[in-house]
């Protein structure tokens, strides 16, 4: 959902009550999703997305406690085949950065509040920078330099107002082509590495295991699994999980799609279900459904200057409207 229609959405949805939308749905169980939380701006995340500050976490957190209960994504899995009409929020964060042990795993101590991180493999103890992340600092540094938009307007032969909006266009493939224009500019990624703990490291996993939340697998690397072909795919999940349970001994199984689910087949949900290394695997597409209890979908948090009762009244909203045409369920 797009900003755009999540504002018209709320818009019809603000003179209703969120507890009677949910009411209304067949949805009775939430799965929301953050990715960090920061007390201040962080250049490699702000050109992206939204990184709530702690109160505004807690107060997001507060707001669904109302209406939710909170259960961990074990127990969900295991209520399969079980029709209940109780209200349930399965909790999960993506990318496993540093903010979900310093400030966000505190917090759900202290409220009771289960939740699963998902973790790339290889930025695991702040080893490597996410090909996006490098993009936002680099419009981070164009931004305020005037030497260095100079730079990478002559590097890519573009006039200096289409800078930012080219180098948030790059992908996974051209990931390398982020690191020359860093160099144009001076911007040092491992100098920011060393300068900037961007990830969780090893022992701050293993404390998150050791209070008793999951851990889950999210990629090596980020990749946009849509660009892939079928066994790939397979192959991508099973090596993330497979190497997250060599190095910490986790068996959870679970995994979240990076990106979105969008586009991964039938056939290859099935395939990677249907086995031992699986559990769950995880998208992002909102309010949906998918046939399989497995299979989840979940609802980004994260959009700017709105909270979380307004994001669920727009997700509850939509997923209301779709349902009377028949497009509540995921199609793949």
């Amino acid at each position: 959902m797009n900003s755009k229609t999540q504002q018209i959405l709320l818009a019809i949805a603000r003179p209703f009550k969120l507890n009677r939308l949910i009411g209304w749905s067949d949805q009775h169980t939430l799965f929301p999703f953050y990715h960090t939380v920061s007390p201040r701006p962080l250049p490699h995340i702000s050109h992206l997305y939204r990184a709530l500050t702690p109160a505004e976490f807690e107060k997001d957190l507060d707001q669904m406690l109302k209406w939710f209960e909170p259960v961990s994504l074990g127990d969900y899995l295991d209520q399969a085949g079980i029709k209940s009409k109780k209200r349930c929020m399965v909790l999960t964060f993506d990318d496993g950065l540093s903010g979900c042990h310093r400030y966000i795993a505190p917090l759900l101590k202290k409220k009771g509040v289960p939740a699963t991180f998902f973790l790339n493999n290889r930025f695991i103890d702040n080893r490597s920078l996410f090909y996006r992340y490098k993009a936002s600092l680099l419009v981070h540094q164009v931004k305020n330099d005037c030497r260095s938009r100079e730079r990478v307007a002559e590097f890519l032969k573009i006039r200096g107002d289409q800078v930012e909006a080219s180098i948030m266009l790059a992908g996974y493939e051209q990931r390398k082509l982020l690191d020359a224009l860093a160099r144009e500019v001076d911007l040092d990624f491992v100098s920011y590495l060393g300068s900037s703990q961007v990830y969780m490291n090893d022992k701050e996993i293993g404390e998150l295991m050791e209070w008793g939340f999951d851990i889950g697998g999210h990629s090596a690397d980020h990749i946009d699994f849509r660009k892939l072909e079928r066994e790939e795919m397979i192959r991508q999940v099973r090596l993330s999980l497979e190497d997250l349970q060599q190095r910490f001994g986790i068996n959870t199984g679970y995994f979240s799609f990076p990106f979105t689910s969008d586009g991964i087949p039938k056939k290859v949900i099935e395939n990677l279900l249907k086995g031992e290394t699986v559990k769950a695997l995880l998208g992002s597409a909102g309010l949906k459904r998918t046939g399989k209890h497995a299979f989840i979908q979940r609802v980004p948090m994260e959009p700017p200057g709105v909270q979380a009762n307004d994001v669920l009244k727009a997700e509850y909203s939509y997923y209301l409207l779709k349902k009377i045409v028949g497009r509540n369920r995921l199609r793949y």
